[in-house]
């Protein structure tokens, strides 16, 4: 597809760099790939309800709601999920709200996703249970497949909330 439709159906293109060595073992080159990842409600959701969020003063869901016009009840459903993963921390009384369970740079995009449920997996045999793909023994692109989870995993595990 060209980026053009992949942008008109809601995909996200981004740049992953992959250091690969040579046969030779002495140098190492990198190369740069368009790979094109469609996020859930939830995770663009949780990103940006939690880009609103640090460690020290708490917000509350109908501020966030407010801020970033995303409906109260479903961010509820979004931080019931972050507060379970560890991502956020509840605060109650009159100036209670959500705060960061932890340091902005030490949550990545790779902790989000996971965090409501959103797996980066492009294929389901790379899963929790491969045993379910009839050809996984005999399958020919599945190494393909897994190098591609692998730079995937690695590009939102290094991607966290306090880019600059």
């Amino acid at each position: 597809m060209r980026p053009r439709r992949l942008a008109r159906l809601g995909h996200r293109p981004f740049k992953a760099a992959a250091w690969v060595q040579v046969p030779s073992g002495a140098l190492f080159l990198s190369f740069w790939y368009n790979i094109s990842v469609r996020f859930t409600t939830y995770t663009r959701y949780a990103i940006r309800a939690l880009l609103h969020l640090n460690e020290d003063h708490p917000k509350s869901l109908r501020e966030i709601s407010h801020k970033e016009r995303i409906p109260e009840r479903f961010l509820e459903q979004v931080f019931l999920k972050l507060k379970r993963a560890g991502l956020v921390r509840g605060k109650r009384g009159a100036r209670g709200g959500y705060v960061l369970a932890r340091p902005r740079g030490k949550i990545s995009w790779y902790d989000v996703m996971e965090a409501v449920g959103e797996g980066i997996s492009p294929v389901p045999c790379l899963g929790k249970k491969p045993e379910h793909c009839p050809t996984y023994n005999e399958c020919l692109v599945r190494k393909y497949w897994n190098e591609y989870y692998r730079l995937t995993k690695e590009f939102f595990t290094k991607l966290t909330l306090d880019i600059k």
